[in-house]
C-alpha cells in the first residue's frame, strides 16, 4: 500500500513539473504577445528594408494577399494560420489550428518583429458515436484559455505550446536571414 501511494505521488510530481507557465509561453500574456526581437542591419534603409520583407513574404506565404492585411510605410501586419499547436490524447496528436498576427515595424537600418496569438481556427462541430461536439467559432479562444489559475497548462498541452513558440521563432529567424542575404543576382539566360 505505501508503495503504491509513493508510486503515485512520485508520478504526480514529474507531471507537475512537466506542465508549462503562462510567462514561459508569452513574452508580455497582457498583450498576447508570444516573441519579439529587435534587429539592427549595417546601411540598410527603410526602403530596401520594406522591399526585403515584402519579398519574404511572398516566398513565405502563398497567399499574401490575403495573409498581408496591413501596410504603411513603417510597418507590415501579417496574419497567417499555423498549425503547430496540438494536443495529445491517449496517444494521438490533434492538431488545432490557430491565428498568429506579425507586425513588422521597420526603421533605417532596424526592424521590429513581434508575433501574437490572434485566437483558434474556426472547427465545425461533428458527431460519433453518439456524442455530438459543437462547432468553436473563430477567434474565440486565446492560448491563455489554456492555462489555469495557477498558471499552468495540462501536460496533454506541452508539446504543442513548445512547437508553437519555436515555430513563431523559426519564422521571425528566417525573415532576418532573408534581409541579411544578399540579392541573388539573375543569371544571364534571357529573362
Amino acid at each position: 500500500m505505501k508503495k503504491l501511494l509513493l508510486l503515485t505521488l512520485t508520478a504526480l510530481n514529474f507531471s507537475a513539473f512537466g506542465q508549462m507557465h503562462v510567462d514561459t509561453f508569452y513574452q508580455n500574456k497582457s498583450e498576447y504577445l508570444i516573441y519579439s526581437i529587435i534587429q539592427e542591419f549595417d546601411s540598410m534603409p527603410q526602403d530596401v528594408l520594406n522591399t526585403k520583407i515584402k519579398n519574404w513574404g511572398g516566398t513565405h506565404f502563398i497567399n499574401l494577399s490575403q495573409v498581408l492585411v496591413g501596410e504603411t510605410k513603417e510597418q507590415f501586419v501579417f496574419n497567417y494560420i499555423t498549425e503547430t499547436f496540438n494536443m495529445k490524447t491517449l496517444g494521438m496528436k490533434t492538431i488545432l489550428p490557430w491565428y498568429i498576427r506579425m507586425v513588422v515595424q521597420t526603421k533605417d537600418n532596424k526592424i521590429k518583429v513581434s508575433l501574437y496569438d490572434d485566437g483558434n481556427c474556426f472547427r465545425p462541430g461533428s458527431y460519433s458515436g453518439g456524442i455530438s461536439v459543437p462547432a468553436v467559432s473563430a477567434r474565440q479562444y486565446r492560448f491563455s484559455d489554456y492555462f489555469g489559475k495557477k498558471g499552468t497548462c495540462l501536460k496533454m498541452y506541452n508539446e504543442g505550446f513548445e512547437s508553437t513558440k519555436e515555430s513563431c521563432k523559426n519564422t521571425v529567424l528566417d525573415l532576418i536571414s532573408n534581409i541579411k542575404s544578399s540579392n541573388v543576382k539573375k543569371a544571364d539566360d534571357g529573362w
